[in-house]
């Protein structure tokens, strides 16, 4: 009779939750897994509230948009010339932002911070180098701003509509300076053959460049102390991690996964040439994401190469079959139903 009884509660669950998404579009039909316009750009948010939709937006820069919430992972909109355009400005990112979650203190990764945190009210969180230029700017009130160290608290748990997000201590990525040095003499030799940049872009770039300046010890404090990475729980228990920087993995970061077995979306990083599979794969034997999504992979023209997607597959798929690791496109919806955990990719 218990199982019979067991049998029938399960059936009934799964009846509901059929009929709970029978209300909704499918993630073929659902609006914002059809456009390429962010969220924070006026773009629809999904009607279904189990739908999350998130966006590259270059470099780490991912957008997640979930019911009435939408969040900037790192909040470089603006690009240095030599990288793909996303063809998106920070001028338009201001339509809608609830917080923005700064990984460390590099231009790249905050440098529209500011600007958007103004000109939304955001939520702006990050490590106390990364605030410290933050407050500096002058844009971003007290009560908008949250410093977090990523080594647990209830003060470093942000809650949202739907979720929670735990600040998590990282650690920047280390890459030995010869293997760099070869790795931007590569850069640039590609980089030569589509010629220079013209005087504007030189402009553009040297604004960009000196914009988030760091002290000597600043440096050498983001490295280990001042790298925050951020790890999502969804009410239905759908899980998420994010970092913009390949380690290696920390205390926290191995803290917060104790007694787990997988989480269900990672945002793992991807760099440093032939470096890197081994230090994305301690990411991904550690987080066992079923869906990984790629930060800091795409390369810079004179600077640093494109990281090639393939030669990583490859090892996820010897090591950890039931990870699926998928690198879209700008702007390009990616769109999972927390719920039912189907995935939809856009054009």
């Amino acid at each position: 009779m218990r199982v019979a009884a067991a049998a029938v509660v399960a059936l009934f669950a799964m009846h509901s939750l059929a009929f709970a998404q029978s209300k909704y579009p499918s993630l073929e039909q659902e609006p914002a897994c059809q456009s390429l316009m962010p969220a924070a750009a006026g773009g629809p948010l999904p009607q279904n509230p189990d739908v999350v939709v998130l966006r590259f937006l270059g470099v780490s820069n991912y957008e997640l948009a979930y019911r009435d919430n939408v969040l900037l992972l790192d909040a470089g909109l603006d690009k240095l010339s030599w990288w793909a355009p996303n063809k998106i400005t920070p001028e338009e990112m201001t339509k809608h932002v609830n917080a923005i979650l700064i990984g460390h203190a590099h231009g790249e990764h905050l440098w529209d911070a500011p600007f958007i945190g103004e000109k939304t009210g955001a939520l702006v969180v990050g490590d106390p180098i990364a605030m410290k230029w933050v407050r500096g700017t002058g844009r971003v009130s007290e009560k908008s701003m949250a410093v977090v160290k990523g080594l647990g608290g209830e003060n470093e748990i942000f809650k949202f509509n739907g979720f929670s997000v735990e600040a998590v201590q990282g650690h920047h990525n280390v890459v030995p300076d010869e293997y760099m040095r070869k790795d931007r003499a590569a850069a640039e030799a590609v980089g030569a053959l589509t010629g220079g940049l013209t005087p504007e872009q030189q402009a553009h770039d040297r604004r960009l460049g000196g914009m988030v300046p760091l002290a000597a010890d600043e440096r050498d404090h983001l490295i280990t102390e001042g790298t925050i990475a951020y790890f999502f729980t969804f009410d239905n228990g759908f899980k998420v991690f994010y970092t913009d920087s390949a380690g290696p993995t920390t205390e926290a970061e191995k803290k917060i996964m104790a007694g787990k077995t997988g989480i269900d979306l990672g945002f793992i990083p991807y760099y440093g040439g032939e470096l890197a599979i081994p230090i994305t794969m301690e990411y991904m034997r550690l987080f066992k994401p079923t869906v990984m999504l790629p930060t800091h992979h795409d390369g810079h023209r004179n600077r640093m190469l494109d990281m090639p997607m393939g030669p990583l597959n490859l090892a996820i798929r010897e090591e950890l079959p039931k990870s699926k690791a998928i690198a879209p496109l700008l702007r390009t919806p990616v769109c999972i139903n927390t719920a039912t955990k189907e995935l939809y990719l856009g054009n």
